[in-house]
């Protein structure tokens, strides 16, 4: 990364990392058996099958969430270009500009999404935050760009 460099990192606000929601599972998992093997002992042994099928449904999407949850978009206005990384799932999606012929500009729909656009194509950035805090990064981004 070069000297004079700014970065903004735009992420989801996930209330739990990926350990804590492990730690969550593990807890609601062993209570739900726990209850399911009461059951089972007083003979109502067919509790059983279907707090698996809780968990398993629960652990997919446990799953879904976690894979979700360091989704970013990450910013960088470089002296001569900006770079965008887009981290979705597991997927890295990297773009870069020619600073000065960067064109920002927020759209003007109810989404708002930021849209910077270059000579080889655009992208929306945004998606991660609210529209308050997208209209921030917005103005803090064309004041930094036009420095």
């Amino acid at each position: 990364m070069e000297a004079l460099s700014k970065s903004w990192v735009l992420r989801r606000n996930c209330a739990l990392s990926p350990q804590q929601l492990g730690v969550s599972f593990c807890i609601i998992g062993a209570t739900s058996m726990l209850i399911a093997s009461a059951w089972a002992v007083t003979g109502a042994w067919i509790v059983l099958p279907f707090a698996a099928i809780e968990l398993l449904i629960l652990a997919v999407a446990f799953l879904v969430y976690a894979r979700h949850a360091r989704d970013q978009e990450r910013i960088t206005l470089a002296q001569d270009c900006v770079r965008v990384e887009v981290l979705l799932g597991e997927s890295l999606r990297r773009v870069e500009f020619p600073r000065a012929w960067l064109r920002c500009r927020m759209e003007e729909t109810p989404k708002g999404m930021v849209r910077l656009d270059g000579p080889s194509g655009g992208i929306e950035v945004g998606r991660f935050v609210s529209l308050d805090d997208r209209k921030r990064f917005f103005e803090e981004f064309r004041l930094a760009l036009a420095v």
